[in-house]
């Protein structure tokens, strides 16, 4: 089951959260000094929502993993997307539990009007599942580390 935190919940799983996230933050996060605190702020605001997946049975609940979701507004197309922001499982997640996870997260998506739910993997097991569900997983994600950039194309200045 995957269910939606509150602020005060998060508060609280801080620890359990944070380890997840470090383990799977997006190729579009930079280095910075403060990030894990800035990453609590926004989820403490509201402006990231945090999602905790679990099983429950009669003697016990078990914690499965976290979900990182932001909304994004593009503005030249007036279109706004779910972004799956970081997706972290403490160990193997059964299929049944991604397949609810993805519906909570697509039933959610579409409650908030967003066209399409968007995220970054290289994993090969998500980029199955993405489309075994129906998804597309066929475009390169190219990342450029700016200051690397700058000193290659410098290097090329003369040929």
């Amino acid at each position: 089951m995957l269910t939606r935190l509150l602020p005060e919940q998060v508060s609280k799983l801080w620890g359990i959260i944070k380890y997840a996230i470090e383990q799977s933050l997006p190729p579009i996060v930079g280095e910075h000094p403060d990030k894990m605190n800035r990453i609590l702020s926004s989820l403490l605001s509201g402006k990231i929502q945090c999602w905790a997946s679990y099983v429950r049975n009669e003697k016990s609940t078990k914690f499965e993993g976290v979900v990182l979701t932001e909304m994004l507004y593009d503005e030249a197309s007036c279109t706004k997307n779910l972004l799956i922001y970081c997706l972290y499982g403490y160990e193997d997640v059964a299929n049944d539990s991604w397949i609810n996870g993805v519906k909570t997260l697509a039933k959610y998506a579409k409650g908030q009007g967003c066209n399409q739910m968007l995220a970054y993997t290289d994993v090969p097991y998500m980029i199955k599942m993405t489309e075994k569900l129906g998804g597309e997983a066929k475009y390169t994600l190219c990342t450029f580390n700016v200051k690397k950039i700058v000193q290659n194309l410098n290097g090329l200045d003369g040929e």
